[in-house]
């Protein structure tokens, strides 16, 4: 059985998604973007060089939620067996 997961999982990255899929938007330097739950886009956000976060409409806290979350992770976090 296959688990839908947010645009911003990493295909390496086994965790699952954390609350709804689409809470908000990560943009990398070059205007690359994805949806992700405050889990995934948190991790996707610590292995950025200069990201952006937005939130999704009703959802306002939420960037600051993956703005502070990503700053206690390592880039990747995923690939440490701790993480």
């Amino acid at each position: 059985m296959t688990t839908l997961r947010c645009a911003a999982a990493h295909s390496e990255d086994p965790s699952p998604c954390e609350g709804a899929h689409a809470v908000v938007r990560v943009v990398d330097q070059h205007g690359d973007e994805a949806t992700g739950c405050v889990h995934h886009a948190a991790r996707m956000y610590a292995s950025l060089v200069r990201p952006r976060v937005y939130p999704s409409p009703g959802h306002g806290g939420k960037a600051i939620e993956v703005y502070k979350r990503a700053a206690a992770l390592a880039p990747f976090a995923w690939v440490n067996a701790a993480a």
